[in-house]
């Protein structure tokens, strides 16, 4: 029987974060993936000017370099308000290789995350594996049970998404429907109008949610609208995407020509941040959507995989390096909420509340739009740039 330092299931951004920072500490780990790459993932496909310092430190944007070539940097995000008043915010950091923002197809990028960890002589990477269960004795983890058989080790890592057996087997899957979003998606070609800055509209038939359109080169973009189901019922997202596409909305003049690429309409659930509890228990740590890393403003969840990952990593090494594996947990929940819990998931909780007021967002967008360094704020705290409660300094004049 082989055993592994760590057990990860799941090989997309947060779990090839935690197996790559585990290796090169020295940890022996074993990686399974349900499906096999190249796959496609349901995503917005928008990459924050934080995402690529990790992909960066990671080896990972030299792979998509080398496979996509010259990649478009978006300089900012232009903002339509519910009265269509239009707001042009530029990215503080735009412009600078190692912290720019991009829009890559969650296709490419995740198949280039499995390419760099691969040939890691650490890390052992099983596709087509399905992990199935927790192995448990003597009240921990000892490793996992998939369609391939059993696997062992001193640490479980799930990063296998919204609906992780994981997350399930230790109660802590976020079935919170005021701490979820859902959002719909689909790549166009022949969009017109497309330029260096993501948009996101927000109409009010969505708000606090909106719509948006992710240029991806040659005239090709990822459109899609999210909801938050604290206010919004995802039953009637599919709706909200055909009168978004094609009713009277400013998207929809960019849309005219355009043809959707059969088979890209989909739609997935995003577990915000905000949910309330531990995520995970013992030597069991949840990262990405198992463990709701998800932004409960903007519904990004790239960043925190990445990062949730990272973290496990870190707080996995340290119960590894005092042979207590069960206070993992200790370590994990110390470095998370550390890192996201106020700043990002409690004021981005709060001001969803805030920007669910039709005359408060618009009021907003409207002030910002009158001076430049609003707007650019504005940009900076949907690209990760500045923290959220810096919107309140906007805000108070509204009150």
């Amino acid at each position: 029987m082989t055993s592994y330092d760590a057990v990860i299931s799941g090989a997309g951004p947060a779990g090839c974060s935690a197996a790559l920072f585990l290796a090169r500490k020295g940890y022996k780990v074993l990686l399974l993936e349900k499906e096999r790459f190249p796959r496609d993932k349901v995503c917005g496909d928008g990459i924050t000017a934080l995402s690529t310092a990790l992909l960066e430190e990671m080896g990972v944007m030299e792979v998509i370099r080398q496979r996509v070539g010259q990649l478009t940097v978006f300089k900012g995000v232009t903002l339509y308000s519910p009265t269509a008043a239009v707001v042009h915010g530029k990215f503080s950091q735009a412009g600078c290789p190692e912290s720019a923002a991009y829009v890559i197809p969650r296709r490419i990028l995740d198949d280039c995350l499995a390419s760099t960890v691969k040939p890691h002589s650490s890390i052992t990477f099983f596709e087509n594996t399905t992990v199935n269960d927790l192995i448990t004795e003597g009240g921990r983890a000892s490793g996992v049970s998939t369609s391939k058989g059993e696997y062992f080790g001193r640490v479980v890592l799930a990063a296998d998404g919204f609906y992780s057996p994981i997350a399930s087997r230790l109660n802590l899957k976020n079935n919170l429907k005021t701490h979820q979003g859902f959002a719909i998606r689909a790549y166009f070609s022949q969009v017109e109008g497309l330029s260096d800055s993501i948009e996101l509209h927000y109409d009010k038939s969505m708000l606090p949610g909106y719509g948006w359109i992710f240029p991806e080169g040659n005239g090709r973009a990822n459109i899609g609208v999210g909801v938050i189901t604290r206010f919004k019922d995802q039953r009637g997202l599919k709706r909200l995407f055909q009168r978004f596409v094609s009713g009277s909305t400013p998207a929809s003049e960019k849309l005219k020509r355009a043809v959707m690429e059969p088979g890209t309409l989909r739609a997935w659930p995003l577990p915000m941040g905000s949910r309330p509890g531990q995520r995970g228990r013992g030597n069991v740590l949840l990262t990405g959507d198992a463990g709701s890393f998800v932004d409960p403003l903007t519904g990004e969840g790239i960043y925190y995989a990445l990062k949730s990952g990272q973290l496990a990593a870190e707080a996995a090494a340290r119960a590894l390096d005092a042979a207590d594996e069960a206070r993992a947990i200790v370590w994990y929940e110390k470095f998370w909420r550390k890192e996201f819990r106020f700043h990002d998931f409690t004021v981005g909780y709060a001001l969803q509340a805030l920007l669910n007021n039709e005359y408060i967002l618009e009021s907003l967008m409207q002030f910002a739009a009158r001076k430049q360094t609003r707007a650019d704020l504005l940009a900076d705290v949907i690209g990760h740039n500045r923290k959220k409660i810096e919107l309140f300094k906007m805000l108070l004049p509204f009150f």
